[in-house]
């Protein structure tokens, strides 16, 4: 009897397990070999943005700002970094490599001018090719 019902229990889960493997299988998807998940940064005009900040302040400013950019490029987080020419609503760009956009968020707010309110940020997760292996090359004794 012991066998019996052993034998209609394990029949029984297996008709269960093949039934739901059996069921529909998701599109297998196309993705190129070499992507990775990223945050895409903006740098976007503040609340507090003044285009014609005092000479001294804004460079004093700038250079916090440029500092802070390159620990989180030598921290590995900011993989791509760089101001866009064209003085519209969007100033700058990054490329994030955090586990999670709350992480990206968090680093993102720590640098100087988001942090005054000059500029603000907009974070969107993407996929891109791996570019782990791009490095930004700082002089050495240059400012940190």
């Amino acid at each position: 009897m012991r066998k019996s019902l052993a034998t209609i229990l394990l029949t029984l889960l297996s008709s269960i397990v093949a039934a739901q493997n059996s069921g529909p299988q998701a599109p297998k998807l196309d993705i190129p070999k070499g992507m990775k998940q990223y945050f895409v940064g903006l740098l976007v005009k503040g609340p507090k943005y003044t285009p014609n900040m005092p000479a001294e302040e804004h460079t004093n400013l700038l250079q916090k700002h440029l500092a802070y950019i390159r620990s989180q490029a030598e921290a590995g987080k900011y993989r791509l970094a760089g101001p866009f020419l064209d003085d519209q609503r969007i100033e700058g760009l990054l490329i994030i490599a955090t586990p999670t956009i709350e992480e990206a968020q968090h680093v993102m707010k720590g640098d100087p001018m988001v942090q005054i309110g000059r500029l603000a940020i907009e974070l969107h997760p993407a996929m891109l090719a791996n570019i782990s292996c791009v490095l930004t090359e700082y002089e050495k004794g240059s400012q940190k």
